[in-house]
């Protein structure tokens, strides 16, 4: 069968890709962990980890049946085959300085080479932060435990139990194909979501330049004057969600567009919803008293047409709904009905981001979380004690740049996924299958000795 005439994927090509593009042979191999004189190198744990996101394989137990194929330790580096607590042990004490810096390379590669171009709305690259609960327990917690009280029955009494639980938030790219995940935050006990998303914001431009995108996509929480001033320092232009968070702007807003006429209207038939809209759009209203920056507000009454089963019938219903969005975005060059759409765009981070993580690559596991089993290392005391639990942000890590890298090459580089239909979720499959595949590793036999001198 010619080249050009396969209908699979292999990881043959996959890593080639993923070397000649990306240089990970070489990333991977600078990684570092807590251990001391390993037998299994960290660069053989990260690309066994990788490679396990990349198969879709939904735990470290699975991932350990499959290190038992003499091919894929082969493929990875490993001289053995190894159990999931050798991941644990190593992933638990990584360096996530690494890993995030190998994130921030392949990012900057996509866009060098112009794979984030592809999208771009009037000629911006569009960006959304959004965060997302990764796991919740009742028993098990760590230090790094977000708690809040929970009420639930039992025995038929209401009682308020303790909830330990981890959140994170994360900026992903959402106007290009490939959607890449820029960095991610994990908020500390006693913060809120929007502290954590304030600090990611001010670490992307030391980490890509502020000019790495044009447009950031946020949600209500969001609209307040440090993220105004931010992004204004940075020239990102903002599209925030406005509630009644923001009481004053909000009733403002109100008042003025139910005192005229819509500005615009218009339609949009969109995966089997059909919209009917009337836009209002004003400039020049302060943001807040105490930060009066003029921003601009759009209003969207949006009738939703769409079909659901009703008595084993698939009848039409019209739901009404009322949008509004902040922005700073020229008038000129966005009208109305573009910020309305930008404004919508913001779900594709929910749909295309924390879902496919979610229902697909086992995101919400919770890999490692109180992992007790990890490598100790001197205190001043003299005593040897754990190091800090970092398994959870390592593996957030590795599932992110998986994410990206096999989105890079699905939609970059692979003719087979332009030319025949198919799901993401074969693709990994047909990759994983192909390791079987794998030509076994042939060593010349010993040469003879060569005869001692008379």
């Amino acid at each position: 069968m010619r080249r050009q005439d396969r209908t699979t994927h292999e990881i043959l090509f996959f890593a080639r890709y993923l070397n000649k593009v990306f240089d990970c042979r070489a990333s991977s191999s600078a990684l570092t962990d807590s251990r001391l004189d390993p037998d299994i190198s960290p660069a053989a744990v990260f690309l066994a980890v990788f490679h396990g996101f990349a198969f879709r394989l939904p735990s470290f137990q699975q991932l350990e049946a499959e290190l038992a194929q003499p091919a894929l330790q082969q493929w990875i580096g490993a001289d053995r085959a190894f159990s999931d607590d050798a991941l644990r042990y190593s992933l638990s004490g990584f360096q996530l300085e690494g890993l995030e810096q190998m994130l921030v390379q392949v990012n900057r590669t996509l866009k060098r080479n112009k794979a984030l171009d592809t999208g771009r709305v009037q000629g911006r690259i569009v960006a959304a932060l959004d965060g997302i609960e990764v796991l919740s327990s009742y028993s098990r917690c760590c230090d790094s435990c977000l708690q809040r009280r929970v009420s639930m029955r039992k025995a038929g009494v209401k009682v308020e139990q303790v909830q330990y639980y981890h959140r994170a938030v994360a900026c992903q790219i959402i106007s290009s194909p490939t959607n890449p995940f820029l960095a991610i935050e994990w908020l500390q006990p006693g913060e809120g979501e929007d502290t954590a998303a304030l600090r990611l914001l001010e670490k992307l431009p030391d980490l890509y330049g502020s000019r790495f995108f044009d447009v950031l996509l946020l949600d209500a929480l969001y609209a307040q004057a440090p993220v105004l001033k931010l992004a204004e320092r940075n020239g990102w232009d903002l599209v925030i969600s406005l509630k009644q968070n923001q009481r004053e702007l909000y009733q403002s807003a109100i008042r003025l567009f139910a005192s005229r006429p819509a500005d615009d209207c218009g339609s949009e038939k969109n995966e089997g919803k059909d919209y009917q809209f009337q836009l209002w759009d004003s400039e020049g209203l302060p943001f807040s008293a105490d930060h009066p920056q003029p921003v601009r507000v759009v209003r969207s009454e949006e009738k939703l047409t769409q079909n659901h089963y009703r008595q084993r019938k698939l009848q039409p219903e019209t739901t009404e709904h009322e949008w509004l969005w902040i922005t700073t975005l020229d008038a000129q060059a966005f009208p109305a009905k573009l910020v309305r759409r930008l404004g919508h765009d913001r779900w594709k981070q929910e749909n295309n981001g924390w879902n496919d993580l979610t229902q697909n690559w086992a995101l919400k596991h919770g890999f490692l979380h109180a992992c007790r089993h990890r490598p100790k290392t001197g205190s001043r005391e003299g005593e040897r004690k754990p190091v800090a639990n970092r398994g959870l942000a390592a593996v957030s890590l590795i599932l992110l740049l998986a994410f990206t890298l096999c989105s890079a090459f699905i939609h970059c580089h692979s003719k087979i996924f332009r030319r025949y239909s198919m799901s993401t979720i074969e693709v990994a499959r047909q990759l994983r299958s192909s390791v079987s595949k794998l030509p076994p590793k042939i060593r010349a036999p010993d040469a003879p000795a060569a005869p001692l001198p008379a």
